[in-house]
């Protein structure tokens, strides 16, 4: 465990009570108890350090101080910090839970599972909920184990002519972006990164790929194509493929620009 993930509607206050799965865990799997330490992370991407002031069969107590951790020293991440956005069209079987933990340690903000047209899984309103429920508890653990800088959000899973209705909050200042197999791109990736952007959505799609239907009415609606290349990737090897190069993009493109200038 890279640090504990406090619960969600923790808000910052002096000391908090861990019940259930969550402190057996720190009691029995690493045999912490009054005394010791351990960082933790809020949903909100604040750290702290616990420290246990005491514990029982089931529970633990702790004392919550905040932790001021520094930027880095990338140029790209001291100043502006851009919002990564997954679109992930549903996969079949449990393709999209393997997505969303390797999302997670690649430092996404949000995930919008999406069904598309060849789409093997199928949103169903019965099981959405519980499903959901399952995901974020996915996201939870793999930010408690890679350390990530907070707890991605999860939402429940739209069909794809909704997009635009989720997105209307991100699209100020963003950049929708999706991968495709075919060479529809008219710029590089490169250069749809060079600027500061508030957000990224990333798109994509399922096993069968993107319909020609889709694929216009993503171009109608503000997303541009970026070229996956001549390999054929799985659903779950193109999201993490696309999440990897857009956030090395968006860390190194401040000495990338230097360079080239110089």
């Amino acid at each position: 465990m890279r640090q504990f993930v406090l619960p969600s509607g923790y808000s910052g206050e002096g000391s908090v009570r861990i019940e259930g799965a969550d402190s057996k865990y720190i009691l029995k799997v690493l045999r912490l108890g009054p005394g010791d330490s351990f960082p933790a992370v809020d949903h909100r991407g604040l750290r702290y350090s616990l420290e246990i002031t005491a514990s029982g069969s089931d529970y633990f107590t702790a004392n919550c101080s905040p932790v001021t951790v520094s930027t880095g020293n990338l140029a790209g991440t001291q100043n502006h910090k851009t919002r990564l956005i997954l679109l992930q069209c549903l996969p079949k079987g449990k393709k999209l839970e393997i997505i969303i933990r390797q999302a997670v340690e690649a430092g996404v903000d949000l995930i919008i599972p999406v069904e598309s047209e060849h789409s093997v899984a199928l949103i169903k309103e019965e099981r959405a909920s519980r499903k959901t429920d399952r995901l974020r508890k996915i996201a939870e653990e793999a930010a408690q184990q890679s350390g990530n800088a907070g707890v991605p959000e999860i939402l429940p899973a739209v069909k794809m002519p909704l997009l635009p209705k989720v997105l209307k909050n991100e699209e100020a200042d963003g950049l929708k972006l999706f991968f495709h197999q075919e060479r529809l791109a008219k710029e590089s990736l490169h250069r749809y990164l060079n600027s500061d952007l508030d957000t990224v959505c990333i798109l994509i799609g399922p096993e069968g790929g993107l319909s020609n239907e889709e694929t216009d009415f993503l171009l109608a609606t503000g997303f541009h194509p970026v070229y996956l290349g001549e390999n054929v990737l799985r659903t779950e090897t193109a999201a993490i493929y696309a999440l990897g190069a857009v956030k090395t993009i968006l860390l190194e493109k401040d000495e990338w620009k230097t360079d080239i200038r110089e």
